[in-house]
């Protein structure tokens, strides 16, 4: 009735089209359409089911598209994608919420066959309805072999479950080159896949700041909050794997001690050698005597039964004799040393320098960057002309946090910064000034905003 007095009293005098994608924060962006297809049945485009769209938005993950050549009967596939018959929120058993949740269902493929233009279709027995339109399908890779196009055909008016087909992923390919468009992985990706990975590996600690960078890069992550929070629970629980495996760290062990022995043994062996060295050396006339050419014997002088010896007198063409070397004997008994021509080796002071440690930053934007800890200290903030290390972040003050050395010990000092600086737990009270041990990691400002870890 009330659709009837609509359509009698009212006039249509204009409509406005909205583009709009939503994601699964609730988010909504307007979209421009770059290349699309002719939807099946219809054109001489048939079959080919596609549209390329563009959204305004930075560091948004992707999906990567396979080679739907090598897809093979029988593969799992996993179809994604918002179904009608789970939008059950209408009805008022689920919340509005609900209609920003994936419905994601798995199935093989069934059948490969060609649309009545010619071009190739794939077939699914994964459940999809009404609404699973243009989502992707993904093999167990997680890449995209397709997209779902339409349904099989009713039979007795009944719609049979487990017939859908799929416009292949090389069709697709062949619209997002033809829209200037390419496939590849960004940083976003590329950091997600890195911390699944430690996530899935147990290693809770280095997992937490690959979602926190991901959660910058990109706000709307529909999974990292979920996945921080379970990783710190897990930490709780005492979940986390070690670091190094136990065999890990027996094998170092061991190969370290062979390591030394094989050092020793070789230092012990080169000193043994220089002692049997030294000992087969030949001693010259006299025993332990340095070996020096004997000086020629005087000839004997004749017999004169005067106890008085003319002595010769010198000619005047002969040469002053050199001062006769000093002959040491049993060693280096009786040997003068003169201590005018000695040289005092004095130490250079820069060879002597000591080793403070250094600091490794393990989140934030100098993440796996190190800085070595000079006594006079440096000071750690956002801006460039009053703080030697530099992190480029708003809720770091402009010298946040100096870091040296008081009384041979390694010392950070807050410069009243406004967000703060901790010591091992961002809910610890704040730090004025505190001695560091090998292994703390300090917390600058908020928990994701950087940390590094003081080793000496």
């Amino acid at each position: 009735m009330l659709f009837q007095q609509l359509d009698r009293y009212s006039n249509l005098t204009g409509f406005q089209l909205f583009h709009h994608v939503i994601i699964p924060d609730g988010s909504g962006f307007p979209f421009e359409i770059k290349q699309y297809g002719a939807p099946t049945g219809e054109g001489n485009d048939q079959g080919k089911d596609v549209a390329i769209i563009k959204i305004e938005v930075k560091n948004a993950p992707i999906l990567k598209l396979a080679d739907s050549e090598k897809v093979q009967l029988q593969d799992h596939v996993t179809v994604i994608g918002y179904p009608g018959a789970a939008d059950t929120f209408n009805s008022g058993l689920l919340s509005s919420k609900s209609a920003l949740e994936a419905t994601i269902n798995d199935g093989k493929i069934s059948a490969r066959k060609t649309a009545s233009s010619g071009a190739p279709i794939l077939q699914t027995s994964a459940p999809a309805t009404h609404g699973n339109s243009g989502g992707p399908v993904l093999n167990d890779q997680s890449e995209v072999i397709g997209l779902l196009t339409f349904r099989g055909d009713t039979v007795n008016g009944q719609e049979v479950s487990g017939f859908s087909f799929i416009v292949p992923s090389n069709t697709v390919m062949e619209y997002v080159k033809s829209a200037g468009a390419s496939n590849v992985e960004g940083p976003t990706d590329t950091l997600f896949r890195e911390g699944l990975g430690y996530y899935w590996d147990g290693y809770y600690s280095s997992a937490i700041p690959k979602f926190e960078e991901v959660k910058r890069m990109f706000p709307q992550h529909s999974e990292v909050d979920r996945l921080v929070q379970s990783s710190q629970q897990a930490k709780a629980e005492g979940k986390e794997k070690s670091t190094f495996p136990l065999w890990v760290v027996a094998v170092i062990a061991v190969v370290l001690i062979l390591l030394v022995g094989l050092i020793i043994i070789i230092v012990a062996g080169i000193l043994i050698a220089k002692r049997r060295k030294k000992k087969a050396v030949p001693a010259g006339p006299g025993g332990d005597k340095p070996h020096h050419a004997p000086a020629p014997a005087p000839a004997p002088a004749a017999y004169s039964p005067s106890p008085a010896v003319a002595k010769p007198a010198p000619s005047p063409a002969a040469k002053p004799m050199s001062p006769p070397i000093p002959q040491v004997a049993g060693g280096d008994q009786g040997m003068t040393v003169d201590l005018s021509r000695t040289i005092a080796i004095t130490a250079d002071g820069d060879s002597f320098k000591r080793n403070y440690g250094s600091i490794k930053f393990v989140s934030g934007p100098l993440s796996g960057q190190q800085f070595e800890i000079k006594p006079d200290g440096e000071f750690i903030g956002r801006d460039g002309g009053s703080a030697q290390i530099v992190i480029g972040d708003p809720r770091i003050s402009k010298r946040h946090v100096w870091i040296g050395v008081r009384n041979g010990r390694v010392v950070i000092e807050d410069q009243n910064s406004r967000n703060g600086t901790f010591v091992n737990d961002p809910r610890s009270a704040r730090v004025t000034e505190q001695s560091l041990n090998s292994g703390d990691v300090v917390i600058l400002g908020e928990s994701d905003v950087a940390r590094f870890e003081y080793h000496h």
